[in-house]
């Protein structure tokens, strides 16, 4: 059986207008998430997604903007923002654990601050960082959690300005015999979420994940309701890189000999991370 991991990023932005020739802005918390399901899955939420975005009158779901209010929603009031938003949620919580929500987040800042310029080669970007634990926290699930040997899972994306990067390291993972769960990999692309409806759900869990984790970093404790109402619902598998775990990896990471982009962090699954409570890392991809 064919599974899709369908996701998205969500980063903080400036809180002003930076001037013309400013140096690039340098988000402080990353996260990618998604949802993964099979095909007659998605089939279902498609549908339903795309009827409830007719029936508001949108051309599409956009967690940022809708929560400001802005572009497609300027206008609406807050009674009708949050009609759109329990539709929306509905959908996702009526297909209960055939869909699970995956994510990963990083605190850049501290990735920066912790990990010397080659580490940060050697493991990349935040969003490859964040996109390639995704996968592996998968692909490790998946074989290790019962799956037939056959199933596979392929991940659509938003497109963005490093997409040709992610699939390059998906497909780097996919051939090399050094990353164990390899067979579980199908195929990766990017796509726009207009023309694939299912990524605007990625939108929705990448926005509340960002959420949760940039809350925390803030001393905000509290899990947004929209969040807290899925996890026992259509269950949820969230990780991060913190100061913590950073430090833990620092002189492994610094230290690998491996490609640009090839030093993995195999995250336990679920069930060991309840039994240990720690995260783990294995030899770099090579």
């Amino acid at each position: 059986m064919l599974f899709l991991f369908a996701c998205d990023e969500s980063y903080d932005s400036p809180k002003v207008k930076l001037p013309k020739g400013s140096p690039r802005f340098e988000p402080n918390t990353y996260v990618v998430a998604g949802f993964f399901a099979n095909e007659k899955t998605w089939r279902r939420v498609e549908r339903r997604w795309k009827d409830a975005n007719k029936r508001y009158n949108v051309p599409r779901y956009h967690a940022a903007h809708l929560n400001a209010k802005t572009w497609e929603y300027e206008g609406w009031t807050n009674p009708q923002k949050i009609r759109y938003s329990k539709q929306m949620l509905k959908i996702l919580k009526d297909q209960k654990k055939k869909l699970h929500a995956i994510s990963c987040g990083l605190l850049a800042d501290e990735y920066r601050k912790i990990i010397n310029e080659q580490g940060r080669m050697n493991f990349g970007s935040p969003y490859l960082v964040c996109f390639k634990t995704c996968v592996a926290i998968i692909a490790k699930e998946m074989e290790e959690g019962g799956f037939p040997p056959e199933d596979q899972f392929a991940v659509v994306f938003d497109r963005n300005d490093i997409g040709t990067e992610a699939v390059k390291l998906f497909h780097e993972l996919k051939d090399d015999p050094g990353f164990k769960y390899r067979s579980r990999l199908a195929g990766c692309i990017p796509a726009d979420s207009e023309e694939f409806p299912i990524l605007q759900t990625g939108d929705f869990i990448a926005y509340e994940s960002f959420r949760l984790l940039h809350g925390r970093k803030q001393g905000v404790e509290q899990i947004r309701t929209v969040l807290k109402s899925m996890f026992d619902t259509n269950g949820f598998s969230g990780y991060y890189f913190g100061r913590d775990t950073l430090s833990r990896i620092k002189e492994p990471l610094e230290s690998a000999t491996c490609r640009p982009n090839g030093f993995m962090v195999i995250m336990p699954t679920m069930r060991q991370a309840v039994q240990s409570g720690a995260y783990v890392y294995e030899n770099p991809v090579r």
